[in-house]
């Protein structure tokens, strides 16, 4: 059974560590799309948008190829803080993959901000504040895409691992 797992929360909530964590626990058959890394390659910086219509082409093509590992997990690494980027922009992988999980990050706006200053490409002040104010939680659309909706509360991802992992779909979470 393969998996999509599109990760939601604002930069510095902790999605590419739960990326990584998850990588190197399962080791093989992980792929992690990150909106970021294919930024960086493409203009060589993690904050430039000039190219951003090919980043997001690149993005849901690597997801499409990695799709084709039935045993495969493929994190998309990217913010995905309205139902419109988490949702119609992902729409054209769901009959891909047997399970499509959304994980996301509801997490004290100070914690945020304080992680975010701790990561090597900190996001300014402004920028974030942006991202606060459009972050949106799941709504009825939401609830009808996904699988399962798995938040993240605190800092310990380790239910939310468990959950990404398991072999079976359990339900809906919500």
């Amino acid at each position: 059974m393969n998996k999509l797992v599109v990760l939601s929360g604002v930069p510095g909530s902790g999605k590419s560590y739960f990326s990584k964590t998850i990588k190197k626990i399962k080791n093989s058959h992980v792929y992690v799309v990150s909106s970021d890394e294919l930024r960086a390659l493409i203009t060589g910086t993690q904050s430039s948008l000039e190219y951003d219509d090919l980043v997001w082409k690149m993005f849901l093509s690597l997801a499409k190829s990695y799709s084709l590992d039935k045993e495969g997990i493929v994190i998309l690494d990217a913010t995905h803080v309205s139902t419109t980027l988490r949702v119609d922009r992902n729409q054209e992988l769901r009959d891909l993959f047997d399970e499509v999980d959304l994980v996301m990050w509801d997490l004290d706006k100070d914690v945020v901000t304080n992680q975010n200053f701790q990561r090597e490409y900190p996001i300014a002040p402004d920028v974030m504040e942006k991202f606060f104010s459009i972050f949106e939680k799941p709504n009825e659309k939401d609830k009808a895409f996904f699988d399962k909706i798995i938040f993240v509360k605190d800092s310990n991802i380790a239910s939310a691992i468990e959950a990404v992992l398991a072999d079976n779909q359990q339900g809906k979470l919500f």
